[in-house]
Formats: C-alpha cells, structure tokens, sequence
C-alpha cells in the first residue's frame, strides 16, 4: 500500500504533463497534493478535494480550477467530514486493505510563516483534530509548514505543538525525520504496527515545484 504526498506550487512551473507523468508513476493508493488544480486528473482515482477557490480570495488571484487540497484514492471513500476551513482541509474515510483509514489532508499556515493566519490554521486543525480523530485509524498528510528535523521552521513551539498532538493521538510522523521538510505523512501507531514502512522522495531538484514529494510503502 502507497501513501504520497506532494505540493504542486500552484502549478506556476506549467509542467503539468510531467506532473501528471509523475504521479502515475509513483501509482500511489492514497494521494495527497497540496496547491493544486482539479485540472490534475488521474484515471482509476476517486478525488475529494477542498472548495474550489473564487478567482479574488484572501488578496491572491487564483486561477480556475484552483484548490489548496485534494485527497484522491483507488479505495472506496465513504464518510466526508467538515473541517474547520473548507477551503484549507479536508477529511474522509477511506477504505483500505488494513481497514478505515481517515484521511485529513491540510496545508498549515496557507501563507506560511506569516502570523496570524499561521497559528489560527493550526489552532483550527487541532480543533479538527480533537473532533474527528478519537477512536479512529488516522492519516495525516500534506504541508504543515513546519519542519521536524533540521532548522527549526516556523518555530520550536509549532513544531513542539505538532508533536504533542501527534503523541496524544497515538500517531507516528513518518517523514519526521526527513531534514527541512515540511510535507509529511502522518499515521496511526496501531495501524503501521507489524508492517515494514519505506519512504522514498522525488522532484529533488525541484524542477516541477519547489516541494520535495514524499511516497510511502506499507508491507506486511
């Protein structure tokens, strides 16, 4: 089982055939992108996305088609979620081989570092988080703005915030160890337990975004 997450920078590269190329590639099961477009299409993929943004929003002009987050998966998805932000996450049962998976894919801080939108994204998805993860199998996956390895990024007490939660919930940040990062892959301990974990990167040289993508690869 494949779980990726990837940041497509809005597509403002204009490579989006080898974009495209690239995530049939990586066959991911579960895929999180992350400033993207419902114009990225993949055959055989269930999408369930953020709403789509208006042209004017929040003083950015956006393009068509332009969402912050998608979740698209070969699974059936079920159960949808509302999220504190409709526009900056979302959430829906997936189900996987290894049983429902949540999958509540964000972006944390829709403009970075920049305060006060920074923390009120991640207060809110916390929010979000002590509403919906109880009792559940939980993946979190996207851009969090935030590094776990490295130089700090935005701060030490984000990052602290994160891990905490992470703790409370029994998860297990995948990609934390992955230097100055801030795209990660999130999951429930009881879930990835008595399963091999591989994580391989892509678009290192960031040609196609200015976002290292992240795969996973759960085996029994």
């Amino acid at each position: 089982m494949k779980i990726a997450t990837w940041n497509l920078q809005r597509l403002e590269k204009r490579k989006n055939q080898q974009i495209h190329d690239k995530l049939v590639d990586i066959d991911a099961d579960i895929l999180v992108l992350t400033e993207t477009s419902s114009n990225i299409q993949l055959d055989n993929y269930t999408c369930v996305s953020t709403d789509l943004l208006p042209n004017n929003f929040e003083g950015i002009k956006y393009s068509d088609g332009e969402i912050r987050v998608c979740i698209l998966t070969k699974y059936k998805t079920n159960t949808q979620y509302k999220t504190f932000d409709s526009y900056t996450a979302v959430c829906t049962d997936i189900e996987t081989p290894y049983g429902i998976l949540t999958v509540y894919g964000s972006i944390i801080g829709v403009f970075a570092n920049r305060q006060p939108r920074f923390n009120n994204d991640l207060n809110g998805q916390l929010t979000d988080f002590e509403k919906i993860f109880p009792g559940r199998q939980i993946c979190i996956a996207g851009d969090f703005n935030i590094t776990f390895s490295g130089r700090p990024w935005p701060s030490k007490k984000a990052r602290q915030t994160l891990v905490e939660a992470f703790t409370n919930y029994g998860l297990t940040n995948t990609t934390a160890n992955i230097a100055d990062t801030v795209d990660h892959i999130v999951l429930s301990n009881d879930f990835i337990a008595n399963k091999q974990i591989e994580i391989k990167t892509w678009n290192g040289d960031k040609k196609l975004s200015d976002h290292v993508g992240h795969v996973l690869t759960l085996t029994i």
